[in-house]
């Protein structure tokens, strides 16, 4: 009796991993709606903003930065202790050609939160979501 409420406990520790890890760990559901809803407020921001432009503020440039959407990544994380978000990334580039990998807060409830720079030109930038 011990091994089989072991080897079920197990499972259901190795699904929940499977349903709130890292890519491909979270279900691809989820994955898509979280996608779904970033990409709905990328449209939303960009219809509003005069140039059709994501606009993010650099750090290191100490500038707003008008960047495209590129591509988006496959990779979704759980991320935070206080509030747990999803955390996804999609790439972007700037009119002068850099390149920047930016990272969306999404909610349970599917809907971005916020947005963080996560690299430029390759170059890691650090963040912590406590």
């Amino acid at each position: 009796m011990k091994i089989i409420l072991s080897a079920v406990c197990l499972s259901l520790v190795f699904m929940a991993g499977m349903a709130w890890g890292e890519h491909p760990g979270v279900a691809t559901s989820h994955r898509d709606a979280i996608q779904k809803a970033m990409m709905t407020h990328i449209e939303e921001v960009t219809e509003h903003n005069a140039n059709g432009m994501y606009p993010v503020f650099d750090p290191d440039a100490k500038t707003v930065v008008q960047l495209k959407l590129k591509k988006f990544h496959d990779s979704v994380e759980i991320m935070g202790r206080k509030t747990p978000y999803f955390v996804s990334c999609a790439d972007f580039t700037a009119e002068d050609g850099t390149l920047y990998d930016l990272d969306f807060l999404v909610s349970r409830k599917y809907a971005v939160v916020g947005t963080l720079m996560h690299s430029k030109n390759g170059t890691h930038i650090s963040y912590e979501i406590p």
